[in-house]
């Protein structure tokens, strides 16, 4: 059976930092009736690679590589049998800098990476996915993704100012708001926010509410104990339904079925079960 290891590294090269947050590893075998991995809506995008087992969607296969774009509830995949995992978790604005597709296309959808790229690129992205599915080691695997993705990079999507309000946006939602973002982006509200919808398929209100709520989220995995009043708070509220009203619509589940899911799932299985496609950097 091969066992469990997890692991993200930041990326190393410097023209990637600004739109990818991490290059993650997975290896795990999957059994039983309840095998498997429950993804959160966190803003950002996934391109992901997984060999062995087949991660199932509603009964359908999914294909070796694929993308996730935003996710606007929780989502489950299913699988059977050991899978080795190798994905780059994009910034809310990351994948904007890959594809000339609109960006909201890959909303809530598994889309086959070769759709990602033009036809061009087909190739090449063959040539990673053999590469890449001989190997458990992050480290090579993380040089082969680095190197393609910098050959997809559009230079032309640079929006330097634009992605440094949006990481604030997001990375900051309690104490940095929309009309600060818009503000020190050098923009009228009207255009950061076709900006913003042009770059991450979210509206900034949108983003920066599944930013807050993230955070909410993160801290009840690593504080399963935590008091929801005190979260609710945090979360900048002060009326536990509107609360509860808003983080229903970010996570698809209430604050309170969300405690309970982390208890169930810490006390049989342990946190780094529940971990996948989740922040940690």
């Amino acid at each position: 059976m091969l066992p469990l290891k997890y692991e993200e590294r930041r990326p190393l090269s410097e023209e990637l930092k600004p739109y990818v947050k991490c290059i993650w590893t997975l290896q795990r075998a999957y059994t039983g009736d309840d095998a498997s991995e429950v993804l959160w809506p966190d803003g950002c995008k996934e391109i992901i690679f997984h060999y062995g087992a087949v991660f199932m969607k509603g009964g359908e296969p999914l294909p070796v590589s694929f993308t996730l774009g935003t996710l606007s509830k929780y989502c489950r995949l299913h699988a059977q049998g050991n899978l080795v995992l190798y994905g780059v978790r994009l910034y809310p604005w990351g994948l904007f800098a890959l594809t000339d597709q609109p960006v909201q296309f890959f909303n809530d959808r598994f889309v086959p990476t070769a759709q990602l790229f033009p036809e061009h690129a087909a190739a090449s992205l063959l040539k990673l996915e053999r590469s890449i599915s001989t190997t458990d080691d992050l480290s090579y695997a993380q040089t082969q993704l680095e190197s393609f993705l910098r050959s997809r990079m559009n230079a032309r999507q640079s929006r330097d100012g634009l992605t440094t309000a949006l990481k604030q946006l997001y990375e900051m939602p309690q104490s940095y708001d929309v009309v600060s973002a818009a503000r020190d982006a050098g923009l009228s509200l009207r255009q950061f926010e076709r900006q913003c919808m042009k770059l991450t398929g979210l509206t900034p209100k949108r983003l920066h509410r599944i930013a807050r709520f993230n955070q909410v989220r993160m801290r009840l995995l690593s504080e399963p104990d935590a008091d929801l009043l005190d979260c609710m708070v945090e979360a900048g509220y002060y009326d536990y339904s509107h609360f509860s009203k808003d983080f229903h619509q970010c996570l698809g589940i209430t604050p309170h079925q969300f405690k309970i899911w982390v208890g169930r799932m810490l006390s049989r299985a342990g946190p780094e079960h529940v971990e996948f496609l989740q922040d940690k950097l």
